[in-house]
């Protein structure tokens, strides 16, 4: 895959409320320097939760039990986001930051409004200790998105404007976890070096908020929407709620370009849909990413546009080095950018042409020989980041003003009309380079958690599916519901040889396996 690698006003504002709007207005500002580039990271941080332990999720609530979510845990997670964060320009953090996955408070009487109080009243101390040796009410109190900031400004990522989605929690979610009301847990996030003029949440029923932030770039307007769509990619209900945050955002898209034919506008998010969702999962009828809201890979069409038009910049790459996440053994494309025509003019913000990766960071947010996402895991102390990995794309400034004139491609994307998603090649891993599993393992289990193994054992039991290895039982699943019907039939007992990455789910280690992985069994 093309990835991005490391070389490569006191006082703190707390309020029931939402964040207000603010509106663009013209301001001068200092000349720019010419073809001034910056980059913009999407980034779903799974399940980015604050500390007070009120939660929709029965993982992170306070249950006080070995695997469960913790202040310190809270702080790991953020330690690895700015891991990840710290690779762009020198350990300064990239210019704009799109976030999925913060969670939407449900103790919502602590909401930051003055991100500048907020950092200069805890300026003397960090998130580490604030999490730690310096935790009270207030802090657990404080949403996400100011304690990320905050571990951000720590680290020498300063300079920072938020904006994150209106989404309001629903508290029955809580209160009544059997209710049928619409368990919403997460909102958008941006956060932006540049100045920013106006955010908007566009809300649809029975989905996720999307987030529409305008930023003054060097003078220039620039407008990214942050999406984070419904979940189970491949679902016929699942993609009716998709249709419905597409014909959202795209009413809103048709607006802009009908007043602006050549807006800088990037659509970016987590959309729970293959970047080609018509080839890969035909069975949906009418998809939502390609066919509602029009994102496509024909990459001089888009460039030559005179008014609305989207590029999906995963077409940037060959087939092959496909791949932000993965399910069930093949690689996903759910972390999606797509362009916009007044990105491909030679007018205020421009496109730089095949500057989209993949940013795996080797050590930090991967894992195994694989190369796979390093999830966020509760287990012991907690480790990991993301079950997805970010993806980023570099933009500049152009300052001879003409709209007519466009970007010259190299190598323009094309879509090839592929029908399948690359493969993760199990199969090609050799046996003698991947480590026998250890039952010790579970005493320490962060630093095992997402890793594949060579396991050896017995089938202990049937339903539930689980295995015994030196005398301790482990689950085993698998996503392929085929797959799972052939290893329910071989007898308790039976001997088995496997790869298998190791997991936790719902407070019970497994494994999880797939075709390839289960290729050395016998039975």
């Amino acid at each position: 895959m093309r990835y991005f690698s490391r070389s490569s006003l006191l006082g703190l504002t707390l309020f029931f409320g939402l964040p207000t709007v603010s509106i663009w207005a013209e301001e001068e500002a200092a000349p720019p320097p010419k073809e001034h580039e910056f980059t913009v990271v999407t980034y779903n941080v799974e399940n980015l939760f604050d500390a007070d332990q009120v939660a929709i999720f029965e993982d992170y609530e306070e249950t006080g039990e070995e695997h469960g979510y913790s202040p310190a845990k809270t702080l790991k997670k953020l330690e690895g986001i700015a891991e990840v964060l710290k690779t762009f320009n020198d350990g300064a953090g990239p210019e704009i930051v799109a976030f999925s996955e913060f969670e939407i408070d449900f103790s919502p009487d602590s909401q930051v409004t003055d991100y500048a109080a907020f950092l200069e009243k805890y300026r003397d101390t960090t998130v580490a200790a604030m999490l730690t040796t310096g935790l009270n009410e207030e802090i657990r109190g404080l949403p996400i998105e100011a304690l990320l900031l905050k571990h951000l400004d720590d680290e020498g990522m300063t300079g920072y404007e938020i904006a994150v989605g209106e989404d309001e929690p629903n508290l029955a979610a809580i209160t009544n976890p059997d209710s049928q009301v619409h368990r919403k847990a997460h909102k958008n996030g941006v956060f932006s070096k540049f100045s920013i003029k106006e955010s908007r949440s566009h809300p649809t029923e029975d989905a996720r908020d999307i987030l529409e932030v305008t930023m003054d770039v060097y003078g220039h307007p620039f407008t990214i929407f942050v999406n984070h769509w419904k979940s189970r990619v491949s679902d016929v209900s699942a993609e009716q709620s998709r249709r419905g945050n597409a014909k959202t955002l795209r009413l809103r898209l048709d607006e802009i370009f009908a007043t602006d034919p050549s807006a800088d506008v990037l659509v970016a998010g987590d959309f729970n849909s293959q970047h080609n969702q018509k080839e890969t999962n035909p069975h949906l009828g009418k998809t939502a990413v390609n066919d509602v809201l029009g994102s496509q890979g024909d990459e001089r069409s888009t460039a030559t546009a005179r008014g609305f038009s989207l590029y999906n910049l995963w077409y940037e790459l060959p087939a092959d080095e496909w791949g932000s996440d993965h399910y069930n053994g093949k690689w996903g494309t759910l972390m999606q950018h797509m362009v916009t025509p007044g990105l491909y003019d030679h007018q205020g913000i421009q496109y730089v042409d095949n500057s989209f990766a993949v940013v795996r960071v080797d050590g930090i947010n991967t894992v195994t020989s694989l190369g796979l996402p390093r999830r966020w895991t509760n287990a012991g102390s907690g480790a990991g980041t993301s079950d997805h990995f970010p993806v980023s794309t570099r933009f500049r400034t152009v300052e001879n003003g003409d709209p007519e004139q466009r970007l010259t491609l190299i190598d323009p994307g094309e879509d090839a009309r592929i029908t399948e998603q690359p493969l993760v090649r199990f199969s090609e891993i050799n046996p003698s380079q991947v480590p026998r599993f250890d039952p010790k393992l579970i005493q320490d289990p962060a630093r095992a958690i997402g890793e594949i193994f060579r396991v050896e054992g017995k089938i202990s039991s049937r339903r539930p599916l689980r295995v015994e290895v030196g005398g301790q039982e482990f689950g085993l699943y698998s996503y392929d519901v085929a797959l799972r019907k052939q290893m329910a039939q071989y007898p308790r007992g039976s001997e088995v040889d496997f790869f298998g990455q190791f997991g936790l789910h719902r407070g019970v280690f497994q494994f999880i396996v797939s075709h390839d992985t289960w290729l050395l069994a016998t039975p």
